[in-house]
């Protein structure tokens, strides 16, 4: 197709361009470096401190770099290769990681972040290009707790050594951080010690992935991020479903989503797993693995006696029988409830490594309180009996009155005021961790709690210790930073308005924007945020994240330009005019032909099977898509405008004749209706609160989704990630007819902008 306009759209792109004004910054005075700095050598200054997140605890800069080179080599201690004397005492794993694995994670990282492949051996000797990691630390520092580690950089080489082997790699972390915010030095770093620390042992991500279905792709990733930061803590939430009311408000409670993701091969127990995704034990097993080779350990929850409508849906008698009661709560009066309980995680419990398992029992039945409580201390003394194992509860003391107190033993995630008082619970000889609402509670879409949670009110008032940001000095409402039973905290994800209100995508992108925060906070605490302004520490710490090895969910392409992709067929092939070349490739009979009527060239879908392909799969927001479509008559239903693995656009649904996105299982109708045989022009642009559709290049409405949850019932506007992978379908459900002017923006547009935008093609199609 023609293409003109260019002059006008480049106007436009500047013109859409604004200035920032940033709030007034806290004083810096620690300086930091984000690389070495040459210069020092020439003022005979010593090396400042380099970036990294969490902050180094402590660093003495000498002069001079190191630089990573062709011939570096990871070298691996023969001593403590296979895990040292300190490595299984202090994780909750049962067989926690050692230094090889984690060497040949740290390997996987260089490579990708720098291009050089370098080598992973087992030595006693190294040179002044290696990395050598050994452990030991203890003997020179005794004052280092279990997960620090030392770190030279000097004329010898780099070496890191620590305590255990998790203190080890969270080393290479440093070094990896480094190394990302060195690519424009050529990977020299600053010669230098460093003693590093975590100021607490528990540095967690909780996510609910009962009610949003996460496949284990997406897990891992969040495990990667996770670790990039020195969390060393997952915490999976295996069972839930939407709130409810009681019974006798909502009849239908037995008919509403839930999830379990445990899927057993006990048919006693398979029946209970979720049919979207679900996670047997050899998934498991995979899963720990890959996340203790990098330094991490899973806390697995399967939460009673409430948040249970996955099992009560199945047994409607395992209710308390009033109908003033949660269809959800499970009657404790009932012994078949008890023994359920117990034989379910009989038959799970050996799936996991973790010492420590989660019983949830939280926002169960207040007038149930001594029940619950009783239920509580039977599960603290059930797995200390059978498996050796401790437990630990979401914080619920205090809206479930009784006389019998709950066993100290129990380790109490404390999340709200209006359940648990943490300070209470300590001077009771709890130990508590910090997960405290709202602060460190993510719920997308959520109106009483954070959809985004902004990470520079962690920075710079968040803290483990800290469980009322607005009353930060009162005793009564906060910890000392070093109380023993205080063993640190996190973030939680919930996901309370089901899988539809966010995608996968979406989700991590809320996730990533703010982990690195609570990373600093529980590794160093305020010492670092106190003296560097968080205006200098946010474009460093937005430069690591968007390059953390092993990361795909960014869904952010590189490009030279605004436009990602651009084809329009002129060529006879579907050659990316951008400046980024990223080709397409036509596939099963899928061929330019001539558009007719002075059009130029166009790509024709011949059959279902036809379709072509790009070099990238989907893209976040912000973005702008579209394309020209001439549709054959007879389409089938589902037929495939767009796909990738985040989903599809759909030329229609089994329901209504409108192009539709389908997203993570859910469909969200654009209420475009295609005619056959007419060119029409069709295109979507997203920011981060909603994506505007456009025909004809024309606004005309928003992706919406209707919120069902009881309390809510309402539309509300859907951010979607648009597929780009194909033009058509490689499945086989590909639509027919023609395609013109494909373009993907790294940007979105406005109404007014997208008419030239479409022009851009064609000066001659409607």
């Amino acid at each position: 197709m023609r293409r003109v306009g260019v002059i006008i759209l480049a106007a436009l792109a500047a013109a859409s361009s604004f200035i920032c004004v940033s709030a007034t910054p806290v004083p810096d005075s620690t300086a930091v470096s984000a690389t070495s700095t040459k210069s020092n050598d020439k003022n005979n200054q010593a090396n400042p401190t380099p970036f990294v997140i969490p902050s180094l605890q402590e660093w003495t800069g000498s002069k001079g770099e190191w630089t990573l080179k062709k011939t570096t080599r990871i070298v691996v201690d023969p001593a403590y290769a296979d895990g040292g004397a300190h490595d299984a005492g202090n994780t909750f794993m049962a067989n926690p990681s050692n230094l090889k694995q984690h060497a040949a994670s740290f390997q996987s990282d260089i490579k990708e972040v720098t291009g050089f492949d370098v080598k992973v051996v087992v030595s006693r000797k190294y040179s002044k290009d290696d990395i050598y990691l050994t452990l030991g630390a203890e003997a020179s520092d005794p004052s280092l707790n279990h997960e620090g580690y030392l770190l030279d950089i000097d004329n010898k080489g780099i070496a890191i050594q620590a305590v255990t082997s998790r203190g080890a790699f969270w080393g290479t972390r440093s070094l990896l951080q480094m190394l990302i915010l060195a690519d424009e030095n050529n990977y020299a770093l600053p010669r230098g010690h460093a003693r590093d620390f975590p100021n607490y042992n528990e540095r967690k991500f909780m996510q609910d992935i009962a009610r949003k279905p996460i496949p284990m792709s997406d897990l891992r990733e969040y495990a990667t991020l996770t670790s990039f930061f020195k969390l060393n803590t997952l915490h999976h939430h295996y069972s839930d479903n939407p709130a409810v009311q009681s019974k006798d408000l909502m009849p239908d409670w037995a008919t509403k989503y839930v999830g379990f993701r445990l899927k057993s091969d006990n048919p006693t127990y398979a029946m209970y797993a979720s049919e979207d995704v679900s996670f047997t034990k050899q998934d498991l097993r995979e899963f720990q693995d890959f996340i203790k080779a990098r330094g991490m350990e899973l806390i697995p929850e399967i939460d009673t006696p409430a948040h249970s409508l996955c099992f009560t849906k199945f047994h409607p008698d395992w209710t308390i029988p009033e109908g003033t009661a949660r269809g959800d709560w499970m009657d404790l009066g009932n012994q078949e409830v008890w023994d359920f309980v117990e034989g379910l995680w009989t038959d799970v419990v050996e799936w996991f490594d973790s010492r420590e398992v989660s019983i949830g029992a939280d926002e169960y039945d207040p007038s149930r309180g001594d029940l619950a409580r009783k239920f509580v201390n039977h599960f603290h003394d059930f797995f200390a009996t059978n498996f050796n194992r401790t437990i630990r509860m979401w914080g619920s003391d205090v809206r479930l009155p009784g006389t019998i107190e709950i066993n100290s033993s129990i380790h109490t995630d404390h999340w709200g005021w209006t359940y648990s008082n943490p300070i209470d619970l300590v001077k009771r000889g709890h130990t508590v961790s910090n997960l405290n609402a709202p602060d460190s509670y993510l719920v997308p879409r959520s109106a009483a709690y954070w959809d985004y949670i902004d990470d520079r009110k962690i920075y710079e008032l968040w803290e483990p210790w800290v469980f009322d940001l607005l009353d930060k000095t009162n005793t009564s409402r906060n910890l000392s930073p070093n109380e023993p039973l205080l063993t640190g905290g996190g973030l939680a994800n919930w996901n309370d308005f089901l899988g539809e209100s966010v995608t996968r995508v979406e989700l991590y992108d809320r996730v990533s924007k703010v982990i690195g925060a609570f990373g600093e906070k529980l590794w160093t605490g305020s010492k670092n945020s106190d003296t560097v302004a968080y205006e200098k520490w946010a474009p460093l710490e937005k430069k690591l994240r968007e390059n953390i090895p092993g990361i795909t969910l960014t869904r952010r392409p590189q490009t030279k330009g605004q436009y990602v992709i651009s084809y329009d067929f002129e060529d006879g092939a579907a050659k990316d005019s951008s400046k980024n070349g990223y080709d397409g490739k036509l596939n099963n009979g899928a061929k330019i032909v001539d558009a007719g009527n002075g059009y130029g060239k166009a790509l024709q879908l011949v059959d279902k099977n036809s379709y072509v392909s790009t070099p990238l799969e989907s893209i976040a927001y912000p973005y702008a898509v579209g394309l020209w479509v001439k549709p054959d008559k007879n389409q089938a239903p589902n037929a495939v405008i767009l796909e990738s693995g985040d989903g599809k656009l759909l030329i229609s649904n089994s329901t209504a004749p409108t192009v539709t996105f389908e997203q993570d299982g859910h469909q969200y109708d654009t209420q475009i209706i295609l005619k056959p045989d007419e060119w029409a022009h069709i295109a979507f642009s997203a920011d981060g609160k909603k994506t505007d559709v456009f025909y004809n290049m024309r606004r005309t409405t928003f992706v919406n989704y209707y919120n069902s949850r009881w309390d809510m019932l309402q539309n509300e506007t859907m951010v979607v990630t648009a597929p780009i992978r194909n033009i058509g379908s490689a499945s086989g459900n590909s639509m027919t007819g023609l395609v013109d002017g494909f373009f993907v923006m790294d940007r979105g547009v406005c109404a007014g902008e997208m008419t030239f935008v479409a022009k851009h093609y064609s000066n001659s199609l409607p």
